[in-house]
């Protein structure tokens, strides 16, 4: 029994390492989730009579029950019906996580494992930059860098979304050697090389809520924060004189702002239009929206004649690239406001925990970040999105006692 009480933190590390494949997460999370059902039938009044466990069980009703009435009106019933059910094993496991990583040094074994796990992604992605090639001998295409994501353009993303857990590694390494510092370096590169602009915002995201959480306006924190700024602009900079690519793609950046609609749509990635089609659609299903994963399905129905992913003979995209109004388009203002209620559940507990148990804030902004409302780029309904976001969040679920006691 006492090399079982290490599975669950094994899982988790399995969960995140195959975060690199397409659907191998999905394993680790789904043997999770069994052990978490055979634990609540063995041990109801445990698994859930923690603040951690109602927190967890509080978040999900936001986000799920939206869905669940969603499927009244659904464009895809049968779709929408398999999404919603799946979505359901993320509360079994994320309460069995809760549960069982609760032992302070069980949870740093995850925490710092996580943070290698990235890391290692970040020197293996600098080593495809350099080389061409990265240590699985995926190639480098001479534009965007895709690690060990290969072929898939997530490496920028997922780096971007685990940067708060990553940082609160980096500086609890820092107190020993502030040559820690300089593992930042490597992870602003890799993430401006993946050109990934929705990665980009993650990062600043991140750090901002970083700072906002942990910063305190010391001469050596400001210092601190001033040197790593440098090395890291410095770093960027010299990864910008080599690769005209980003270069173009930062310049490409500003005509977000243009006043030109098909300027500022090829600035986006043409996700104008995905979002012109999608406000059409949240217009006339403004309840409870399409059913999860319903936009695909009713797409071509609201996009206009000339829209850009009509006339390439598509039928659109799979989701508007857009988080808050995805959950608006497929689930309505009713699950908009279980949304923005979820979120301010979760900045309430990253706030009253930021003393007692950084680490476990430090877990919440990866949730936090990875549920950033104007993210762009991957499903907020996604099963591959939602494994980053449950996990993590169930990690900052598990507060140390002397935490639990000082926040009751």
């Amino acid at each position: 029994m006492s090399g079982f009480r290490y599975l669950p933190a094994v899982l988790m590390l399995l969960a995140v390492a195959a975060l690199a494949s397409e659907n191998l997460s999905h394993y680790p999370i789904g043997v999770l989730s069994l052990l978490g059902v055979a634990a609540l039938i063995r041990d109801p009044k445990s698994m859930l009579g923690s603040a951690d466990a109602r927190l967890l069980l509080s978040v999900f009703a936001c986000l799920w029950i939206p869905m669940l009435l969603a499927l009244t009106d659904a464009a895809d019933p049968a779709r929408a019906a398999k999404t919603t059910g799946f979505y359901l094993h993320f509360l079994p496991a994320g309460l069995y996580i809760a549960h069982m990583l609760s032992d302070p040094g069980i949870r740093r074994i995850v925490i710092t494992g996580t943070a290698a796990i990235v890391g290692f992604w970040c020197v293996d992605g600098i080593i495809q930059l350099v080389s061409g090639r990265d240590l699985f001998g995926y190639p480098y295409d001479g534009s965007v860098l895709k690690g060990v994501f290969y072929p898939k353009q997530r490496f920028g993303l997922i780096l971007a979304v685990f940067t708060p857990l990553y940082i609160h590694v980096v500086q609890r390494f820092a107190a020993r050697s502030p040559f820690a510092w300089l593992l930042l370096a490597p992870l602003v590169v890799a993430i401006a090389f993946s050109l990934k602009r929705t990665a980009w915002m993650m990062l600043f995201v991140a750090v901002a809520l970083y700072l906002a959480t942990f910063f305190r306006a010391t001469t050596k924190n400001v210092r601190t924060v001033a040197l790593v700024a440098v090395v890291c602009v410095a770093a960027l900079f010299a990864a910008m004189s080599a690769q005209p690519n980003l270069k173009t793609q930062i310049a490409g950046t500003l005509n977000v702002f243009s006043s030109d609609f098909e300027t500022a749509d090829i600035a986006t990635s043409r996700r104008l239009s995905l979002w012109k089609t999608g406000l059409a659609v949240a217009q006339a299903h403004w309840i409870n929206g399409v059913g999860p994963r319903g936009y695909r399905t009713v797409y071509r129905d609201f996009a206009p004649s000339d829209d850009f992913w009509i006339a390439r003979g598509t039928k659109g995209q799979t989701h508007p690239h857009l988080m808050v109004l995805e959950v608006l388009i497929e689930t309505g203002v009713i699950g908009l406001l279980g949304y923005g209620f979820a979120l301010v559940l979760l900045l309430k507990r990253l706030w009253s925990s930021r003393i007692a148990d950084p680490a476990s804030s430090a877990c919440l902004m990866v949730a936090l970040v990875a549920w950033f409302p104007f993210n762009a780029h991957l499903a907020f309904y996604g099963s591959y999105w939602s494994n980053i976001a449950w996990l993590m969040l169930a990690l900052g679920c598990t507060m140390r006692p002397s935490a639990e006691n000082v926040r009751a």
